[in-house]
């Protein structure tokens, strides 16, 4: 059996003292407490299921079989086509898993109770956490770097793609083809791993780029650059990838206390 979390270990993740914890779960208003420790400390007890906070018990029983899923507004014409093949790929597994998907628009980053989930696909860090401000419901960053270990973040396995890519090109000189993304992390992060990277916003990016050894992950791209360029590609979204994002969901529901919370696939 698990040994029962207490209110140190709380106050140990989240950084606080045993009295703030105290402060918070009891909703002392006398106490001055900022809204940023508050909202921290609430995470924390949500993730470690603490068991005075009645509210995170309950999310771990009352199950709605629901999905949400946070995509990056005002994005390009290609950018959406790629969001889209996400979200038809997503409902169909998860409808299969007996979870039903739902899309939620910047509008949504208020509360939103109705889900046990919410999936946060290629957001900015900021606009991850804001939504993690208001919700305290399982996160979960999918295609973007939050670098946070309150949340699960699942990214494709760059090192590895980068590894097979040079075995394709056989050592010839290739880039990794992008659509723009707005997590500056997962750019850096990308910088490291490949020599040469370049994000495409347009049609006239995509003619640029005729003739090219390129890498891409994204099903977009790979049917618009897949005639004229010498392509490897390593889809971004695959079954193998969507069972890790379901077994994290499952995990931060159930409140399994796992140390790798930064999961490559």
């Amino acid at each position: 059996m698990s040994r029962k979390v207490t209110i140190k270990d709380v106050a140990r993740e989240a950084g606080v003292s045993v009295a703030t914890v105290s402060y918070v779960v009891n909703n002392r208003t006398d106490m001055r407490i900022s809204d940023e420790t508050r909202k921290k400390v609430l995470q924390v007890i949500n993730l470690l299921d603490y068991t005075p906070n009645q509210s995170a018990k309950a999310l771990a029983t009352n199950r709605k079989h629901m999905i949400a899923l946070y995509l990056s507004p005002d994005v390009s014409i290609l950018k959406n086509a790629e969001q889209l093949h996400l979200i038809h790929f997503l409902s169909q597994f998860f409808h299969k898993k007996n979870y039903d998907l739902i899309y939620l628009s910047e509008n949504y980053t208020e509360k939103f109770d109705h889900a046990d989930a919410i999936v946060c696909y290629d957001i900015s860090s900021a606009y991850f956490h804001k939504i993690g401000d208001c919700n305290f419901i399982p996160l979960i960053a999918l295609d973007c770097m939050i670098h946070d270990p309150l949340f699960f973040q699942i990214n494709s396995d760059y090192k590895k793609i980068a590894k097979d890519a040079s075995e394709f090109f056989h050592g010839e000189p290739y880039k990794l083809a992008l659509l723009e993304t707005e997590n500056e992390e997962r750019m850096s992060f990308l910088a490291s791993v490949f020599s040469d990277v370049c994000y495409l916003h347009d049609f006239e990016d995509i003619k640029a780029l005729r003739g090219e050894n390129l890498v891409v992950i994204e099903h977009t791209l790979q049917e618009l650059l897949s005639k004229e360029n010498h392509l490897f590609y390593a889809p971004a979204i695959s079954c193998e990838k969507a069972e890790s994002l379901l077994q994290s969901i499952e995990y931060a529901l159930q409140r399994i206390p796992i140390e790798q919370h930064n999961i490559f696939v």
